[in-house]
């Protein structure tokens, strides 16, 4: 395919109308602070790639962003920062993983999520494949579809 091929992810950016509570936020969720620009602009590392957050005037309440950070143990997170942070819910647990909607400052909300490939693992065992041996496909596929 030509064109543009996306290399990595370069940079997530939030918008917040309150740049320094969403600073405090996110430090307190162990993130590593770059710089700051007061009243401009803040940018966090994690691990090489870099989330910005952004000054804005309108009202971002309730925004789901498709941000996801992941962390070693969701349910440990959520005792510890459920009486400072505002979570959306309990965590909730999925075959893939743990994971909890929180929401920031400025009304964004993005998951904490822990990932469970040891369940994956084993769900995949149990999986039965078809008689022929494939994928799940029709019996007319070859083994280098699945």
């Amino acid at each position: 395919m030509a064109g543009i091929q996306v290399q990595k992810v370069g940079m997530i950016i939030l918008m917040e109308r309150d740049l320094d509570a969403a600073v405090s936020f996110y430090l307190r969720l162990g993130l590593t602070l770059k710089f700051r620009m007061k009243e401009k602009w803040a940018e966090f590392d994690i691990n090489g790639v870099k989330l910005g957050l952004c000054p804005t005037a309108q009202d971002m309440q309730g925004r789901r962003s498709g941000f996801v950070l992941e962390i070693a143990d969701v349910r440990k997170a959520y005792e510890e920062l459920k009486g400072e942070l505002t979570f959306l819910g309990e965590p909730v647990e999925a075959l893939h993983g743990i994971m909890v909607s929180i929401q920031d400052p400025g009304g964004n909300v993005f998951d904490l999520y822990q990932p469970t490939p040891e369940k994956v693992y084993e769900y995949a065992k149990t999986v039965k494949q078809d008689d022929d041996g494939c994928c799940g496909k029709q019996s007319s596929c070859k083994k280098s579809e699945c």
